[in-house]
């Protein structure tokens, strides 16, 4: 095999010095068909198959193995096959006579398929995440638990916090109408966990048949809804950092609130040009405006 040095004299001769392949194949002392593999390969490739190796005692069971695979994703962990109850099977009820080491290895491949990927996370301006949160807060010398809506902008981590009695339906909603007014538009998209406020039932294709409060909502500011799989928190991260950091900001001592509207200070902080260029403004509808104050508070404010 030729050495990776030879590789990186021979293209740069042809590439970078317009050396033509017959003449670096002379210079070089190579045969021509080597100077082709070296300009498509910026290193030695390696052993190289055609196709993909034959398995005739494996390739006729593959398919079981793979519905074998699949219906254990449904089952609990300590009810799912191993590699070698997966062999027994084969070799028992479906005649399988090939050995167990063939078996395994595809298990393991197949299986390290199946495993969930992770991408780099790239937050594109004027989408959102929302989601409620619980904190103790000290309201009038009185403690009180409170349930807090947290709304995130990840593209520029602008943040609106605002708390409720409890996360109903109401204070969803409300919830959405002050941090439209505090971030002076509307979102793009909001990604949210499938909360029962939000989602009737998730029907078998995987979509969601949303409430008719929330449907409301959703038709009169016109944003998409998107939602994060069940169980699954990692799925809207941002604002489960938001919702966290409410709760940690002061470790020492509770919270102290107010029944009062957004803060001045928390007005005044503002996010990031991006984001505010994405959402689009638009009217407020009547139906959510609050009757009564309620808890509002900015992370700029317990940070």
């Amino acid at each position: 095999m030729k050495r990776v040095e030879l590789y990186g004299r021979v293209r740069y001769a042809v590439i970078i010095q317009g050396m033509s392949r017959r003449e670096a194949a002379r210079i070089f002392g190579i045969d021509r068909r080597t100077v082709d593999k070296m300009l498509a390969f910026s290193v030695p490739p390696g052993y190289r198959r055609k196709k993909t190796p034959a398995r005739p005692k494996l390739d006729p069971f593959v398919g079981l193995i793979d519905q074998i695979l699949e219906d254990d994703t449904k089952r609990l962990k300590k009810q799912r096959h191993t590699s070698k109850r997966i062999f027994e099977r084969l070799r028992d009820e479906y005649g399988f006579a090939g050995g167990i080491t063939i078996v395994k290895d595809y298990v393991f491949a197949a299986r390290q398929r199946q495993r969930e990927m992770f991408v780099p996370l790239i937050h594109p301006p004027g989408h959102a995440q929302a989601d409620f949160g619980e904190a103790d807060a000290i309201i009038a010398g009185i403690e009180y638990r409170t349930h807090f809506f947290v709304m995130t902008l990840p593209h520029s981590d602008a943040c609106f916090v605002c708390a409720y009695p409890a996360a109903t339906t109401e204070a969803w909603l409300d919830g959405h109408n002050r941090a439209f007014a505090f971030f002076d538009g509307i979102p793009l998209s909001i990604l949210y966990d499938n909360d029962k406020c939000l989602v009737a039932r998730i029907l078998p294709d995987g979509t969601r048949q949303r409430t008719r409060a929330f449907s409301g909502l959703q038709s009169h500011y016109l944003f998409e809804d998107r939602y994060g799989r069940p169980g699954k928190g990692n799925d809207k991260g941002n604002v489960e950092g938001a919702t966290g950091r409410s709760c940690t900001s002061r470790p020492q001592r509770k919270c102290c609130c107010l029944f009062m509207g957004v803060s001045r200070r928390a007005r005044q902080w503002r996010y990031r040009l991006y984001d505010r260029v994405a959402i689009a403004p638009r009217a407020w509808p009547s139906y959510l405006e609050p009757s009564v104050a309620l808890i509002c508070l900015s992370l700029a404010e317990v940070a």
